[in-house]
């Protein structure tokens, strides 16, 4: 028996703005500057991006002024101590915000990137 596929709609881009969100999964990823950090959400919304994936890439720095350490905290609703160590864990299924704005790749394709989380404003 032969391969065979079929050739589906390409998924929307969830449009740029500020969601409710629910952390999905957290995975570490190598990057251009060093280890990252690869974090995935599911939007909530009562619009056309409910259950839309979107992801944002932090450096895996973690303190209290780099953009994982923003991130964390808003996820978690405080600032994590100093030598505190975060698990995955700690992060699936928490609620938060995100801000989504696009990037272009070089070759025209188009991604919604995770750039900011905030606090939630629904109870954890």
């Amino acid at each position: 028996m032969g391969w065979k596929a079929t050739v589906e709609e390409a998924a929307a881009v969830a449009a740029e703005g500020e969601y409710d969100a629910e952390v999905l999964t957290v995975r570490d990823m190598d990057g251009q500057h060093g280890p990252m950090v690869r974090i995935e959400f599911a939007l909530s919304t009562d619009e056309e991006w409910d259950g839309h994936r979107v992801s944002g890439i932090a450096s895996k720095r973690l303190s209290e002024t780099t953009r994982l350490g923003r991130w964390l905290t808003a996820i978690l609703g405080r600032t994590p101590a100093v030598g505190e160590e975060i698990t995955v864990e700690d992060l699936l299924h928490k609620r938060c915000r995100v801000v989504v704005k696009h990037k272009t790749s070089p070759d025209g394709k188009t991604f919604a990137n995770v750039v900011e989380v905030l606090s939630s404003n629904v109870p954890f």
